[in-house]
């Protein structure tokens, strides 16, 4: 390809993520709750169809992004549920699909572009070109899904008629390529409750740790320092005195999570849900949980969403020196809470 059309196609790259990420932005509370209704919608087929008995018991759901749907500009995550045989499984099969148009307009506005700047170099750029640019691109625009399928699920996961699927003792939700790259959204172990913590913890690297559910556990007096959770779920659990310094919260879930004296200096926040947890006497001096890009003239990933406080109590919290742009803490107790030095630009109160 041209290098001066590999330049341009890098520059209209930029440009088009960071109109994506303004809208998302703008629409993403529309896009998880329309999310949310698919979602449910989903559940309630696979709980049909195991009482039917024509699927039997799920260990994986996948959102998956087959190129040959965006080849052909068919802009949909086609949803796939598999058993502990996962690929192998014979009895593998798409549940529906999803819609996600709405999460490429700047996407197919990029490829017109392209084609359209195409004419300028006659003979020195191939249509083909464009189309592999194009699919070397498609994850960027993708990974919205990624967010959206994150925190919308985390919020229903309760609720009917999730809880009605037949699921193994290990289940995840993964959105990701066909067959190959995915990350997961949420992971549910039925077992972890019956796992000494010594053994819970032992010989794993620190990486290890995120996406993982460690939800209604006791971690009273703990200590995690410089340790990756990255996006678990620590939801209802109990973490009097416990001591995440200097870690990796970054979309971790403590919602209803017991929190009294728990450090939290230095930790990275960023779209953390402390939503109606206690936190009494918290130490978040120094954590870092902005919200929005990290460069707002760059596109390298998606906009973190803010962090949430919502109803929870920080009566004494100290936030000397945190980074809380955008953060929200409607209906919390502020009592005695120090906010000495923190950034609350854009926070709700």
């Amino acid at each position: 390809m041209h290098t001066d059309f590999i330049e341009l196609s890098r520059i209209l790259r930029n440009e088009n993520l960071l109109k994506t990420e303004a809208l998302f932005t703008d629409q993403k509370h529309t896009w998880f709750t329309d999310f949310a209704a698919h979602f449910q919608s989903v559940c309630a087929e696979i709980a049909k169809l195991q009482k039917e008995l024509s699927l039997p018991v799920i260990s994986r759901m996948e959102y998956t992004m087959l190129y040959t749907n965006f080849i052909n500009q068919r802009y949909v995550a086609e949803v796939w549920v598999y058993s502990d045989r996962r690929y192998i499984d014979k009895r593998q099969r798409m549940i529906g699909e999803y819609d996600i148009s709405f999460l490429l307009v700047y996407f197919d506005e990029l490829w017109n572009k392209l084609l359209s700047a195409r004419k300028r170099y006659v003979g020195k750029v191939a249509s083909r070109e464009i189309t592999a640019f194009m699919i070397q691109t498609l994850p960027d625009f993708y990974s919205y899904l990624i967010n959206i399928a994150r925190f919308a699920i985390a919020e229903i996961v309760g609720e009917i008629p999730f809880i009605d699927i037949d699921k193994a003792d290990v289940f995840k939700i993964n959105v990701g390529d066909y067959m190959a790259k995915t990350e997961s959204v949420y992971i549910e172990d039925k077992n972890k409750d019956t796992k000494p913590l010594s053994k819970l913890f032992d010989e794993r690297h620190y990486n290890e740790y995120s996406f993982e559910d460690y939800s209604k556990m006791d971690f009273s007096g703990c200590s995690f320092e410089s340790t990756q959770f990255r996006y678990s779920q620590f939801r209802c659990s109990c973490l009097h005195d416990a001591s995440f310094l200097g870690s990796s919260l970054i979309g971790a879930s403590f919602y209803k999570a017991h929190m009294e004296n728990c450090c939290l200096e230095e930790c990275s926040i960023y779209e953390a849900d402390f939503s109606s947890a206690l936190l009494k006497n918290a130490n978040f001096v120094n954590a870092r949980g902005r919200a929005g890009l990290p460069d707002e003239e760059e596109w390298w990933h998606v906009g973190f969403l803010p962090v949430s406080f919502r109803n929870a109590d920080l009566t004494s919290a100290n936030f000397t020196g945190a980074n809380l742009t955008g953060a929200d803490f409607s209906g919390a107790v502020l009592t005695g809470t120090v906010f000495t030095d923190a950034i609350l630009d854009n926070a709700i109160f």
